[in-house]
């Protein structure tokens, strides 16, 4: 953190400190508005054009200005910006001017789970929208009232994420890229693969290996749990010896919870997902392939990690149709 700059978590929790974000129209950018605004921050923000998105703000009482522009800023004590929002912007070189602090999305959603008593963060080069998604299902199901935070529209949520009314549970969507996900602070960190990816960031497979590696060892030393894919050669060797409770899934019985009994009807996965001796559930997808039967074991294994019934694995799992853009049917 840059030197004289305050504290996000401190900004956040003055109903007296107004937020701008710049980019407020994004997915994960709207979704920290409405998120602040529950909490009682006063936000602000701009977007470049009009949409669903920031007609869904307005009608919550939160300004969108479209456009960007230095006089937008009125108002703000500080800014957060997306990570399409670089330092010649006009709003961010006006902050700057101003001395407005100046913080990044990644940084805000780290200060935000702070605030809960449980966050699971789930990271890997793919599958993280459809794991948070099958985990949220999960969680409504056992009426745990989460936070969500997803990087894709699920019809369960109406949207890319919902604002639980308890600080119990937050669920998000963890992206490597730029190391964003290394402002986090997760209690159950969630690797699903790790794969030569954004090599126009990283330099190499083993850059990216480092990178999920201090992920990891953001959650807490004492009682931080990491679920990782045993399938995964990188995954694990990205957390080999890592001074933390490691947790593997896969489809060996060798691993901590295994996908048993592994079938199909009309397609679809039926599996057991086990943990040793005993079923922790009994799935039916809706979603096909065998990527979809891991996406599934780690949100079952997260879920029964984080103390959830057997009930609502099983029903959670059952209701998930799948997200925008990914194996949506038309």
């Amino acid at each position: 953190m840059p030197t004289g700059r305050p504290a996000l978590t401190d900004l956040l929790h003055n109903p007296e400190k107004r937020a701008f974000l710049a980019g407020i129209g994004g997915v994960s950018m709207c979704s920290l508005a409405e998120t602040l605004a529950a909490g009682g921050c006063p936000v602000a923000g701009s977007d470049l054009h009009e949409s669903e998105t920031v007609e869904r703000l307005r009608r919550q009482g939160i300004a969108v200005a479209i456009g960007h522009r230095a006089e937008n800023l009125a108002g703000a004590d500080y800014v957060i910006r997306s990570a399409a929002i670089h330092d010649d912007n006009p709003e961010i070189a006006a902050a700057r001017k101003a001395g407005l602090p100046v913080y990044e999305r990644a940084e805000a959603w780290g200060a935000v789970m702070q605030g809960y008593r449980r966050a699971v963060c789930v990271a890997g080069t793919h599958g993280k929208t459809t794991t948070t998604s099958m985990l949220a299902h999960i969680a409504m199901a056992a009426e745990a009232d989460p936070t969500v935070m997803l990087g894709g529209d699920l019809p369960l949520l109406s949207g890319g994420h919902r604002t639980g009314q308890t600080k119990d549970l937050i669920l998000l969507e963890a992206c490597e890229y730029c190391n964003s996900f290394l402002q986090f602070s997760p209690t159950l960190a969630v690797i699903l693969n790790v794969e030569a990816d954004h090599l126009d960031f990283f330099e190499n497979l083993e850059a990216i290996q480092r990178s999920f590696r201090a992920f990891a060892l953001r959650t807490p030393e004492e009682t931080g749990r990491v679920l990782v894919n045993a399938e995964c050669e990188a995954a694990l060797e990205a957390v080999k010896d890592l001074p933390r409770r490691v947790v593997t899934f896969g489809f060996s019985p060798q691993n901590d919870y295994y996908a048993a009994e592994v079938g199909s009807h009309r397609g679809l996965p039926l599996f057991a997902v086990k943990r040793g001796e005993r079923t922790v559930a009994r799935v039916r997808l809706l979603v096909p392939g065998r990527h979809n039967i891991l996406n599934a074991l780690a949100a079952a294994a997260a879920a029964d990690l984080e103390g959830l019934p057997r009930r609502s694995i099983e029903a959670g799992l059952a209701s998930y149709g799948g997200v925008k853009r990914r194996f949506e049917f038309k």
